[in-house]
């Protein structure tokens, strides 16, 4: 393939990935700015063995389960409108020091991505940028917020249409060959709790993620056997 073909390519998956309402910083480096937006909403989850689902003192089968944090929250990117970004415990626990210091309704942030694609260590860096100026705060003011309880599944009507039970099972399959921390980071690059959960317009971007986390984490071949031996 050409440089030419490289490139159109590579930005066509690019415009993909910002097209949806969720942000996904999908490279080392990626960066978003924009404004945060309305309150958070904290869900805590805990792992099932197929993915996500919202913690329950009272269920039998989350007895001695460690819930997990998941915070998102209405993220106003100037040019292309109000999103929606979801992050685990040290995400917010940054944010909330960002509030603190600077306060939310005054200035921009900027997020950047720190750690590869398949690089279960990645971490999200939160820097202020720059003051918000009248201008800027007129049209955050004329955006509607996303309704988050909604947006993040939690059985609403208007969620988004699923991929098929086949695909869940597909995908599943193949998770399970793999370490946990594969499985996290699969759900938290597609912004669901559960494999079950994942969009049917993300289907491309999931088994985009599954080859690439299958080449990551394969097992070795084993020790080739001399049939003459």
């Amino acid at each position: 393939m050409s440089n030419a073909w490289d490139q159109a390519s590579s930005m066509a998956d690019k415009h993909a990935s910002q097209g949806g309402i969720f942000i996904r910083l999908e490279n080392d480096k990626d960066k978003i700015v924009g404004a945060f937006c309305g309150d958070p909403y904290p869900r805590e989850v805990v792992w099932t063995g197929d993915g996500y689902e919202p913690y329950d003192a009272d269920n039998p089968a989350h007895k001695g389960k460690r819930p997990a944090l998941k915070v998102a929250i209405n993220f106003y990117v100037p040019g292309d409108g109000m999103k929606i970004y979801e992050g685990g415990t040290r995400w917010f626990q940054d944010l909330l020091k960002v509030r603190e210091k600077y306060g939310l309704e005054t200035w921009t942030f900027e997020i950047e991505r720190k750690g590869a694609k398949g690089d279960t260590k990645t971490k999200y860096n939160l820097l202020p940028e720059d003051k918000i100026d009248a201008a800027l705060r007129a049209e955050i003011d004329a955006a509607e917020l996303h309704d988050l309880p909604a947006m993040m599944n939690d059985g609403s009507d208007s969620t988004p249409a699923t991929v098929s039970e086949k695909e869940v099972e597909a995908f599943a399959s193949l998770l399970r060959q793999m370490p946990r921390s594969a499985v996290d980071y699969f759900l938290a690059e597609l912004g669901v709790q559960r494999i079950r959960d994942v969009r049917a317009d993300d289907g491309d971007r999931a088994r985009e993620l599954l080859r690439e986390l299958k080449a990551k984490h394969a097992p070795a071949p084993p020790d080739e056997v001399d049939p003459f031996a």
